[in-house]
């Protein structure tokens, strides 16, 4: 498996599996990095809004895992024999609210502000398409705009 064309490479395609598999282990070094860290701050995340030190360390992992998830999330995309528009949407979000959310204006104590919606939301939605069209629906059978059927 060659993972240089999985996270870095944004042109060709890849099956389903290799799409749940990068998306997953981009998930998994997130929450490998965060909870850790979560414990050793010893505070609460549903009690309100992170430590700053914390909101920072999320924007950075944001920023280092946006271009693999925007690799994974394009080739995808090709596979489906598409643009890579919704991949970039979708991190561009990611990366929006990351930032709000590390200058403390998404949240007040427990509770979302209106910022934290009007962003969260769309997010959300875009996810569920994301998940949905990205990781459900067969690819593209044969060649097409983009390359050869990876599971040829």
């Amino acid at each position: 498996m060659n993972w240089q064309f999985i996270f870095f490479a944004v042109d060709g395609r890849i099956p389903r599996r290799l799409f749940w598999l990068g998306v997953g282990a981009i998930f998994f070094l997130q929450l490998a990095v965060q909870v850790p860290t979560i414990n050793l701050g010893q505070f609460d995340p549903d009690k309100g809004l992170a430590p700053l030190w914390f909101r920072n360390l999320s924007l950075l992992l944001d920023v280092v895992c946006a271009w693999p998830l925007f690799a994974v999330l394009s080739k995808r995309q090709q596979d489906r024999d598409q643009s890579s528009t919704l991949a970039f949407v979708f991190v561009t979000l990611v990366l929006l609210f990351s930032i709000v959310e590390a200058f403390g204006l998404t949240q007040e104590g427990p509770e979302f502000t209106a910022v934290g919606w009007v962003l969260g939301l769309p997010l959300l939605g875009v996810l569920a398409v994301v998940l949905v069209e990205l990781g459900l629906r067969p690819g593209t059978k044969g060649t097409n705009t983009y390359g050869l059927d990876p599971l040829r």
